[in-house]
């Protein structure tokens, strides 16, 4: 490591300023802080595993609770508290996500962990926008197993434009389609019943020729003449049917 980084990575792994500390690790391929004290009290954050935590935008629950005060600045990172009754959190735009990072008091920790893992504590949904529940149907009875299924399916078969390399092996199995095969988007997601946690959404599929195809990119035709086509996957048999019927139970 060069010698000049080294005082700057061991300040920012344990930072003591005043009635606050921080101590600091990777999250989201970030360099965040991972816990923090405040008066005392220690926060740590990675009580809801890998969602997405709904402050980035002004209606969200979270932008809606969080505290005026500044709780805790060490020059570097702001806390302020989350109004959330019967919960002790605090919450810094910090990480690798616009709606930041949410601690919650060590006290408490285990249990709130808990809650989140369990997926009878999530609402789920459909629809045609990424990364929100904004204009989707919701499906109030689903297979939860499946969900989890479908949504590690697109993280596995993920399209990444800067890395050919990790894009091998889904190109071995995708295929190419007409555009105009594309009719309509469709993005599922899950959020907690709080409002305060969401699943990522991003991975983008659509109905064509009775099954389930994933979105692996749109070629706009720049390197194939000008012709569009939509680059696509099959998503295996038993699990997009269960998709497909579940969709036309709730459109009925």
């Amino acid at each position: 490591m060069n010698k000049l980084l080294l005082p700057l990575c061991c300040l920012f792994l344990l930072s003591l300023t005043g009635c606050g500390a921080i101590v600091g690790g990777v999250i989201d391929n970030v360099m965040t802080p991972t816990s923090v004290t405040i008066d005392g009290v220690t926060y740590r954050s990675g009580f809801y595993g890998d969602l997405f935590p709904m402050f980035g935008q002004v209606g969200y629950i979270g932008s809606e609770t969080l505290g005026d005060e500044i709780l805790y600045d060490d020059g570097l990172h702001k806390f302020k508290r989350v109004e959330y009754e019967g919960h002790d959190w605090v919450h810094s735009y910090v990480g690798g996500t616009t709606g930041g990072t949410v601690y919650c008091a060590e006290s408490e920790w285990e249990q709130t962990r808990d809650y989140y893992a369990d997926s009878a504590n999530f609402i789920y949904y459909c629809g045609g926008k990424p990364y929100t529940t904004e204009e989707c149907d919701e499906y109030p009875q689903i297979d939860a197993q499946k969900f989890d299924e479908l949504f590690a399916f697109g993280e596995e078969y993920d399209y990444k434009p800067f890395d050919e390399r990790s894009n091998e092996r889904a190109m071995q199995i995708a295929y190419r389609l007409p555009e105009e095969a594309f009719e309509k988007g469709l993005k599922f997601t899950k959020a907690s019943d709080d409002g305060y946690f969401r699943a990522g959404g991003g991975h983008e599929y659509f109905v064509y020729d009775n099954k389930l195809i994933l979105v692996f990119y749109h070629d706009g035709g720049r390197d194939n003449g000008g012709i569009k086509e939509v680059v696509a996957i099959d998503v295996p048999d038993e699990l997009g049917q269960y998709f497909i019927d579940l969709m036309e139970r709730y459109q009925q």
